[in-house]
């Protein structure tokens, strides 16, 4: 059993900055380069910025352009419940109830 949360961070960096903070993260280094990397257990979808609406004629040409949404998008999906520390570090960022639509989901 998954156990899914949708994330929603001021931007990018400060988003990445709290799933480190909460071990959901680690960092990991490959030929000389340390990156960020979801820890065991963890899986993570960026999403990014969100954007709805927008048209384009028949070539592709922008009629009206989309509008972003507010925020840095995140799925999060553990093997198990968010601890108290890690919900704790989180709290700003979780969106509840979970979205009717998400814009995307985890396979099934």
């Amino acid at each position: 059993m998954f156990h899914d949360y949708y994330l929603r961070g001021v931007d990018r960096e400060s988003t990445r900055a709290a799933l480190f903070a909460a071990g959901l993260t680690v960092e990991h280094e490959e030929n000389g380069e340390v990156r960020r990397v979801a820890a065991d257990g963890v899986n993570i979808s960026s999403v990014g910025t969100i954007f709805d609406g927008g048209e384009w004629d028949t070539d592709g040409v922008e009629i009206v352009p989309p509008v972003a949404r507010p925020g840095w998008h995140v799925n999060l999906r553990l093997e198990r419940p968010l601890s108290a520390e890690e919900e704790a570090l989180l709290s700003e960022m979780l969106v509840a109830p979970d979205p009717a639509t998400p814009y995307r989901v985890w396979a099934a």
